[in-house]
């Protein structure tokens, strides 16, 4: 019996074509996953870099910077939103009063403004910043007033983030006593030197912006 020539090459050429298929799409598909990890990788950095302050707009870092200069100069830092716009935070105004009297040699303090035309208050007009763009607020993560936010300045991260204390239960109700004072726990640990084992939660107030845009 004579062999099919014709038949055995068009096998040959057939498994030539699948071979070479196959390794074309294993190629696109790293490719594509690459290209895919690469992207998360990008929104990862664009994330962190935005906490920090690092966006690339000249007004951010501009405000950046002046906020660094004036509050973090201490180990410690306690960030306030606070607004006499909003009923919430104007209950809190003799709390912040005296959270400053009593751990203010040793923790610096900052009331954030949110840029609604806050009026200072009584004796802590030079810890008030302004943040008319929401810079601060989005850096911090503050998305309502009141916000504490405890902030370690050498190490860069967070310790606490949430209520002053549990009065404030919801927009509108607002306790006349504390049971859990969760801002001056945590600064009583630090002044300690001991671990914070207060955890942060979601504070209740009035929401911050909208903001003005940077130009």
């Amino acid at each position: 019996m004579k062999p099919n020539y014709k038949r055995i090459l068009f096998g040959f050429l057939s498994l030539f074509i699948v071979f070479f298929g196959c390794f074309d799409k294993g190629k696109l598909g790293g490719t594509t996953q690459n290209n895919s990890l690469t992207k998360v990788q990008s929104a990862q950095a664009n994330a962190h870099a935005s906490n920090e302050c690092g966006r690339p707009r000249e007004g951010s870092l501009l405000i950046c910077d002046e906020f660094r200069s004036r509050f973090e100069s201490n180990k410690y830092l306690c960030v306030i939103s606070y607004s006499n716009e909003c009923p919430i935070a104007k209950s809190y105004i003799k709390t912040i009063q005296n959270l400053v009297k009593r751990f203010g040699v040793t923790v610096q303090f900052c009331l954030l403004d949110p840029g609604v035309g806050s009026r200072p208050i009584n004796g802590l007009d030079d810890l008030i910043f302004h943040d008319n763009y929401g810079v601060i607020c989005g850096r911090f993560g503050m998305k309502v007033y009141p916000q504490a936010v405890v902030y370690n300045c050498l190490t860069r991260s967070k310790i606490y983030s949430g209520k002053i204390d549990d009065r404030a239960v919801s927009l509108g109700v607002v306790s006349r006593v504390a049971t859990k004072n969760y801002l001056f726990d945590v600064l009583t640990n630090l002044i300690l030197e001991k671990p914070n084992t207060v955890a942060s939660n979601e504070a209740v107030g009035c929401f911050v912006g909208p903001f003005d845009s940077i130009k």
